[in-house]
């Protein structure tokens, strides 16, 4: 009998031994997992949250790991009424039962809505209700996240500047991506309009004309922000424009599953020839190809739109010379810079800017092209083989590859 025991013992203890502990669910932008983590994870969460129903961290975690499992398993379905059905939706009905009314509650509901709060308005409503009820120790993730929810539904409202302080302060963003942002924000014309695709290359920027009044004049439109009427129509206000009226069910009849990218291309192109104002795009940024790939001009480390042909290569040679700050590329990793995403953007600059090596020996400034390529040089060394180590395997032979191509890009710009 007492063998028995020990061996029920021994087995237990093994299963808790490999049981996944609770961990923060952070943003996939910042760190992403395998679906079967976020299930696991859900698994942990939910026995935080049976132990104490009224833990509203606990309820915030479950809700994330239950929602990106969701997503990556592609679970949400088709329609309200599928989406009901979805286990983020089964755990948004236990929060409103447990935690009524709350912050985090608010704050989910910003994020998933149930078919009964399909209403926009009343998803502007969570986000408000969130914000006021706000603690003063909140994930500065779920700061950031509220901040760029205002901006959408509220754009014109006191707190956005507000949120998008309290997130600068929070030092959310790692100082690469604040760095690569910047260097972006500081090289375009007066009371240009900047069209971008994703969080990476607009947040940070409006958190630095919200926190430290830099280049105010620029208006920096998130791609996905054209969908919003309440954006859209603070938006048409700032650039004095007339509102633009387009049947989405026109370009679902004639361009199908790939309606919304057609529709958006023609938003921006209004925006553009309406306004009168210099345009430029995020080099992230597909919907470019659409619009007219022969008049989209790389500046460097962002493209122009430009009807006109003129010489970008001069405009971007003089950014490096003169606007961009480079040094921090050529600096070692920190602590503070852990996002995966940091080293991708720390690279992007390697793609975009490695042909200027040769123009500025053309031009006869050897000084100038051997900096662009030390710079440049250091970032591979210090990226290459960690991205591809996170994007394929351990195995020495690819990273040595994947290292390989971006020094001969390199040294075949000094030949």
């Amino acid at each position: 009998m007492r063998k028995t025991i020990v061996i029920a013992l021994a087995l237990t203890c093994h299963i808790f031994a490999f049981a996944q502990k609770a961990e923060t669910i952070e943003s996939i932008v910042s760190n992403s997992h395998e679906s079967e983590w976020y299930g696991e994870q859900a698994e942990a969460w939910q026995k935080i949250v049976d132990a104490n129903p009224q833990d509203q961290w606990a309820w915030r975690n479950l809700f994330r790991a239950t929602d990106y499992y969701e997503m990556f398993t592609n679970g949400y379905g088709n329609g309200w009424e599928e989406q009901d059905k979805t286990r983020p939706a089964d755990v948004i009905r236990k929060m409103e039962a447990a935690i009524p009314d709350s912050y985090v509650l608010n704050l989910c509901k910003c994020r998933f809505s149930l078919s009964a709060d399909s209403v926009a308005s009343r998803r502007g409503d969570f986000v408000r209700r969130a914000v006021e009820l706000m603690p003063e120790d909140a994930c500065p993730e779920d700061v950031n996240y509220l901040a760029c929810r205002m901006w959408i539904t509220d754009p014109e409202s006191p707190l956005v500047k507000e949120l998008f302080v309290r997130s600068y302060r929070d030092r959310y963003y790692p100082l690469r991506i604040m760095h690569f942002n910047r260097n972006m924000l500081m090289c375009m014309q007066p009371n240009a309009i900047y069209f971008a695709n994703g969080d990476l290359d607009t947040v940070p920027m409006k958190m630095l004309q919200e926190a430290l009044g830099e280049r105010t004049d620029v208006t920096i439109i998130s791609v996905s922000f054209l969908h919003a009427d309440s954006f859209m129509k603070a938006l048409y206000k700032r650039l004095g424009i007339k509102p633009l009226t387009l049947n989405v069910q026109d370009y679902g009849d004639k361009y199908g599953e790939d309606w919304y990218k057609h529709y958006e291309a023609d938003i921006m192109m209004y925006l553009i020839n309406e306004s009168k104002r210099p345009a430029y795009f995020s080099p992230t940024n597909p919907k470019t190809t659409i619009i007219n790939r022969d008049s989209i001009y790389n500046e460097g480390l962002i493209l122009k739109y430009s009807p006109k042909q003129y010489d970008n290569f001069a405009v971007a040679m003089h950014n490096v010379k003169e606007v961009y700050d480079l040094e921090y590329l050529a600096e070692p990793d920190l602590v503070y810079d852990s996002w995966k995403t940091s080293e991708q953007m720390d690279m992007n600059h390697v793609t975009l800017l490695a042909n200027l090596i040769s123009k500025f020996r053309k031009k006869g400034d050897e000084a100038q092209a051997q900096r662009l390529y030390n710079i440049l040089s250091k970032c591979v060394e210090r990226c290459a083989c960690a991205i591809a180590h996170k994007k394929k395997t351990d195995r020495p032979e690819y990273q040595k590859a994947y290292k390989a191509y971006y020094d001969n890009l390199l040294k075949e710009q000094l030949q």
